[in-house]
């Protein structure tokens, strides 16, 4: 699971104000890849027939694991839920409060009651920087715009 840092209206903003600032990642969809042709299935609901899905990227959005999104907010002495809003000042002042090694957590591995591998990933101090940065970007732009910081 993950969740979406990014502006209250953000997206329906960008749209309407500035819509070159809109990324589109494509992908070549399954249905090719499970066809029995290698062709794009007609009547595919995820390409419609064209063989490519396309998802719109937006500035301004953040995407993280859930852990780490927890482990950022905790850093930053923020409360966490798995949705929430607020103040972007707010959010800025623990940014620049925060020192970045805070948003660092050691990876490790451990055993499962049933014997599984549990791994978890960690954050290391250039992927902790970068969460900072780009929540810096979202916020700085949130308090241009008077709207707040939602996650979900």
């Amino acid at each position: 699971m993950s969740i979406t840092f990014a502006i209250d209206n953000g997206s329906d903003y960008i749209r309407n104000n500035k819509p070159e600032m809109i990324e589109v990642e494509r992908y070549d969809c399954q249905c090719v890849d499970f066809s029995e042709n290698g062709k794009a299935e007609p009547d595919c609901r995820e390409c419609k027939g064209s063989g490519e899905v396309k998802f719109d990227i937006f500035p301004f959005e953040m995407n993280v694991a859930n852990g780490n999104a927890q482990t950022v907010m905790n850093s930053l002495g923020l409360d966490f839920d798995y949705c929430g809003e607020i103040n972007p000042h707010r959010l800025l002042k623990a940014i620049q409060r925060t020192p970045v090694e805070l948003a660092c957590r050691q990876g490790s591995t451990d055993k499962g009651d049933r014997g599984c591998t549990i791994i978890r990933m960690g954050i290391d101090i250039k992927q902790a920087n970068s969460y900072l940065t780009r929540l810096t970007a979202i916020a700085e732009e949130a308090c241009k715009r008077e709207e707040q910081v939602i996650w979900g």
